[in-house]
């Protein structure tokens, strides 16, 4: 009789992953975000949780983790239960962090698995106004006759805004130094008065500031122009292959059930092919661009060497 009593119970323990999976979601998920309120990350995140609750059935809520570039937050997720009621949204810059800061608690690769790609965030190169060039191969030349004396201003050491930057400078053969701030508004700012010549910043604030004559954009880091802004044009124009556009994207922790990824990557995507939600982004900045978690995966190793590589190539990370 014991035996029988065992058998039953281990049957039951065996079934039990099976049924929550294929009750799964039947509580809130959470989507993990690794920097404060009212930025652009957050903002990504409360509009796909708001869509995201219909094909789901149930509430999205936020988690904000701010600090150390979003690695606390990928690290706290990374260490969750691997049961789908924790979602990491992460960026190219949670790519970069093992290389950045020392003991982050996971590895970008191994520590998740990939759920659905979402958005793609490109940057402009803008210059005060006083800057003697008017597009990117005006200020190359620039640069190149005063190697080193050009600054730039960044949002701080080893952002996507820093690295872009030195992609740019790597590929284009010039040398810049670095003007790290406290923030992207605080970056854009030097620009405006003057006090720093040239910043990377989002293309939604680049383009706000141009409008206002306060900088001139002298290109954009996509591969190519974007058909909202047709006059914009990209840096691959005249430094050929050049692209440095960060992505966002949502991840699970590792060994979360192939069902479970499944079920979460599908609700994405039906909520990405959401008009209003396609809108929502395209005015914040943020290029929807929706991908599998199985194509993502297969595009993350290369896309982090990329991002590492420039990080690596640092002063301050060697």
């Amino acid at each position: 009789m014991r035996k029988i009593i065992a058998a039953v119970a281990a049957t039951f323990l065996c079934a039990t992953p099976v049924l929550a999976q294929s009750d799964f979601p039947n509580q809130p998920v959470r989507i993990v975000v690794g920097f404060a309120p009212g930025g652009g990350m957050d903002t990504i995140a409360r509009m796909l949780g708001e869509k995201l609750a219909g094909p789901l059935g149930q509430q999205v809520i936020v988690d904000n983790r701010p600090g150390a570039g979003g690695t606390i937050a990928a690290a706290y997720a990374a260490n969750e239960r691997p049961d789908g009621y924790t979602l990491y949204l992460s960026e190219t810059s949670a790519l970069i962090g093992p290389v950045i800061y020392d003991n982050v608690g996971y590895d970008p690769i191994t520590s998740f698995v990939p759920v659905a790609h979402l958005t793609t965030a490109p940057m402009a190169l803008v210059a005060n106004p006083s800057l003697e060039a008017g597009n990117m191969a005006e200020f190359i030349e620039l640069a190149k006759a005063k190697p080193g004396e050009y600054f730039y201003a960044t949002p701080g050491v080893a952002t996507v805004q820093h690295l872009g930057v030195e992609m740019l400078a790597a590929a284009a053969g010039i040398e810049l130094e670095d003007a790290p701030f406290q923030g992207g508004a605080p970056s854009v700012a030097a620009v405006v008065s003057g006090e720093v010549p040239l910043a990377i910043t989002s293309l939604n604030a680049a383009v706000a500031q141009a409008q206002g004559g306060k900088v001139k954009i002298l290109g954009i880091t996509s591969s190519e122009r974007l058909p909202d802004f047709p006059d914009l044009p990209a840096i691959s124009e005249t430094v050929t292959g050049f692209a440095a556009s960060p992505s966002q994207f949502l991840m699970a922790p590792a060994n979360t059930p192939a069902e479970v990824v499944e079920k979460l990557s599908k609700a994405v995507e039906e909520s990405m092919n959401n008009p209003e939600l396609v809108k929502a982004f395209s005015a914040q900045g943020f290029i929807p661009n929706y991908k599998s978690g199985t194509d993502l995966a297969a595009e993350l190793p290369a896309t982090t060497a990329q991002w590492t590589e420039a990080a690596k190539a640092l002063d301050k990370t060697n």
